[in-house]
């Protein structure tokens, strides 16, 4: 047997080299192979003619945007505002064949021949559908956009009356919003108020579809900035 296990003597290291713990080793595993960020993914909307609520919409532009602006916000006043002209308008092209009739028959005399009525006929729809254009193309070019450096409000009051007004975001000092009523409780629409600094115009959205998430989401781009 060797000389050294007889007399008993070892030779012992004194000083071992310690074991990596599991943390240094978990602190190793992430220096090597470092997680990749995760980026928050935004599900962009697809416009349609009657939109009016409109959350990062995909190929929308306007005039004067910036090469690094984004849109997004494109609020148009609550759909549901519409309905008295709609209703009138359908009430007033089913009025010719009860009251055409009625006209001819409370006449003394056949004022009218047939081509005659036909001519009246046909161009009391083209008023009728004057109208309707009319109040569509004032409803649809109505609208308010946010964006993530500004906010935009364009106003349609008439065919020749366009009232616009904007202000940067870093000029909002505070926004809020107001539902009265039951009709605005009942279609979820109100008023946004925009508040902005110095001489700047503040900005209201009318009749706007779901406030509190318009008002949610300027507040987190004002806290953000």
């Amino acid at each position: 047997m060797p000389e050294d296990i007889l007399s008993g003597e070892f030779e012992l290291n004194s000083n071992p080299e310690p074991k990596s713990s599991i943390s240094d080793m978990e602190e190793s595993i992430k220096n090597e192979n470092p997680l990749p960020q995760i980026k928050k993914v935004v599900n962009k909307s697809n416009p349609h003619f009657y939109s009016s609520f409109d959350y990062y919409p995909k190929r929308i532009k306007f005039l004067d945007q910036e090469a690094d602006e984004e849109i997004i916000l494109i609020i148009r006043r609550r759909f549901v505002v519409n309905l008295p002209w709609i209703l009138s308008g359908a009430f007033f092209a089913l009025l010719p064949p009860f009251l055409f009739p009625l006209v001819t028959n409370a006449l003394p005399i056949h004022a009218f021949t047939p081509i005659q009525t036909l001519i009246t006929i046909l161009f009391y729809y083209l008023v009728v559908f004057g109208f309707l254009l009319m109040k569509f193309t004032l409803w649809y070019f109505h609208i308010g956009i946010v964006t993530n450096k500004r906010i935009k409000d364009i106003d349609i009051h008439g065919i020749l009356l366009k009232d616009v007004s904007e202000t940067r975001i870093n000029l909002i000092q505070d926004v809020k919003y107001q539902q009265i009523g039951l009709i605005p409780s009942l279609f979820n629409f109100g008023e946004v108020f925009i508040q902005t600094a110095g001489v700047e115009q503040n900005i209201q959205f009318d009749k706007a579809p779901q406030p509190a998430n318009i008002a949610r989401i300027i507040g987190d781009m004002l806290r953000k900035n």
